[in-house]
């Protein structure tokens, strides 16, 4: 009796480990994106686990005349606890830091320890992020604006904000915690969304019905226009090319528009494309071949920028709610889309012309922008009146 119950439990543990090492095969084959199939590999472990509740690691390890090279963990509840024996498969927050007023876009120092936070009406959210502290915001800087969008310069000293009414703040975060505005400058119409040139020289910023303006900041103190391009529809949103030759432009209800910005004096259309909804955010790919399109409703659009005289629609995916900006991984496989009211979808983009939604994560407000890590582990989301939101990958 001795031996057959020990055999018994040998048969189970084995037949344990097999459902649960099918369970994950079946899981990614099917990508995790299909939570009934999940749900139906987690029922199949369950049922294996509740036919022999308690299963002892010391029972096994008895068993001399078989060797068992798998390591088998105590189970001694009848139904499984997953959290232990499965790897994370969604996003999850970790951390959030409430901001004053809306946060609307994000910038983050090349170091990854502290946020920036375009917080609309009460200007630029400065917040520690150090993974070894405490997060928490650690300085403020009003605007005599309504803080839109901002972008750090590659040598990590200067934060140029979209501010509105008030055009575009420059200033000197050289220190975080004594951050101060040292330049300025009024544009044509209301500053919403800002590029920086490659070379640091010129920022590209939209002016909603007024198109584009090109400032030459060489001068941090005494920002001078040195150039504009007409857009047909509102500029909403702009991005440039990997290397730096073109200027590609949301114009809500008119699509996208394509800027050759090689004389940034005498910058010239050379391109348009309509999307079906009201273009919002536009990013580029590594490679230069490909315009990723936050579309509101109509979610992202993908186009081919290849022919960049000839751009062409290839791909699309509807989104929960409405897409507003859209980043990519590192590796050019993955899409975070910031979809307003329903958080963070996260879309597999690894087959181009087959984009496949993975993940969503609802957040507390409305997601208006996400920006990755350095390893893309973490995303940080700019949640309107929930502020900050940290998010590990």
């Amino acid at each position: 009796m001795k031996y057959r119950s020990l055999f018994i439990t040998l048969l189970l543990s084995v037949t344990l480990l097999e459902a649960e090492d099918d369970f994950f095969k079946k899981a990614q084959q099917s990508n995790m994106d299909s939570e009934v199939k999940l749900q139906k590999a987690y029922q199949a472990v369950n049922e294996i686990l509740n036919q022999n509740t308690k299963i002892q690691k010391t029972q096994i390890v008895k068993a001399k005349p078989v060797k068992i090279k798998t390591f088998v963990p105590k189970v001694t509840q009848t139904k499984a606890s997953f959290s232990q024996i499965v790897p994370l498969l969604h996003p999850e927050i970790v951390s959030t830091v409430d901001t004053s007023v809306y946060a609307k876009n994000i910038a983050i120092s090349k170091d990854e320890t502290i946020a920036y936070i375009a917080d609309t009406r009460s200007g630029i959210q400065i917040i520690n992020i150090d993974k070894d502290e405490e997060s928490k915001i650690i300085n403020t800087v009003d605007t005599p604006g309504s803080a839109m969008d901002l972008i750090i310069s590659d040598n990590q000293k200067y934060l140029f904000v979209a501010d509105k009414h008030f055009g575009i703040q420059i200033m000197d975060i050289e220190n975080p915690r004594k951050t101060k505005i040292i330049g300025s400058l009024e544009t044509i119409s209301d500053a919403k969304s800002i590029a920086l040139s490659h070379d640091n020289k010129y920022l590209l910023v939209t002016n909603e019905d007024s198109g584009i303006m090109i400032i030459d900041i060489q001068n941090k103190m005494k920002p001078t226009k040195i150039a504009r391009i007409r857009t047909k529809g509102y500029a909403e949103d702009v991005s440039l090319s990997f290397d730096g030759k073109y200027a590609f432009i949301a114009t809500g209800i008119d699509g996208l528009q394509i800027v050759d910005i090689q004389n940034i004096y005498q910058p010239h259309t050379i391109a348009t494309i309509d999307t079906p909804d009201y273009s919002q955010g536009v990013t580029i790919s590594k490679n230069g071949s490909f315009a990723f399109i936050a579309d509101n409703k109509s979610g992202m659009q993908i186009i081919n920028i290849t022919n960049i005289h000839n751009p062409k629609i290839i791909a699309s995916l509807k989104t929960k709610n409405q897409a507003i900006n859209i980043t990519l991984s590192s590796d050019q496989k993955t899409a975070y889309i910031a979809d307003y009211e329903s958080g963070m979808q996260v879309v597999d983009i690894s087959s181009i012309y087959h984009p496949k939604l993975k993940h969503i994560l609802d957040t507390k407000s409305f997601a208006e922008d996400i920006k990755l890590s350095g390893a893309n582990n973490k995303a940080y989301i700019a949640d309107g009146w929930s502020g900050l939101v940290m998010v590990d990958l």
